[in-house]
């Protein structure tokens, strides 16, 4: 699925490719950047981590999890 998430470093509105994927043991989400990147999200507890040991900026985390649990895009930091 396609969402857009607004990068908290730069404002900018940030077309992302969002897929349901299953990484070792938690069931997730595969988040595709438009610069080729790509890093695994889970939800724990009600908050959204990184499972594939890359660093994400905590903010466009929030951002990102903010879109997947279908929040208005006025409500990205």
């Amino acid at each position: 699925m396609n969402i857009k998430v607004k990068d908290p470093s730069t404002g900018a509105l940030l077309n992302l490719d969002a897929k349901q994927e299953k990484y070792h043991d938690p069931h997730g989400v595969r988040i595709n950047h438009p610069n080729g990147s790509s890093f695994f999200i889970s939800n724990k507890s009600g908050t959204w981590e990184p499972a594939d040991n890359h660093t994400i900026d905590p903010i466009f985390l929030i951002n990102i999890g903010l879109v997947l649990e279908h929040h208005d895009l006025e409500e990205q930091v």
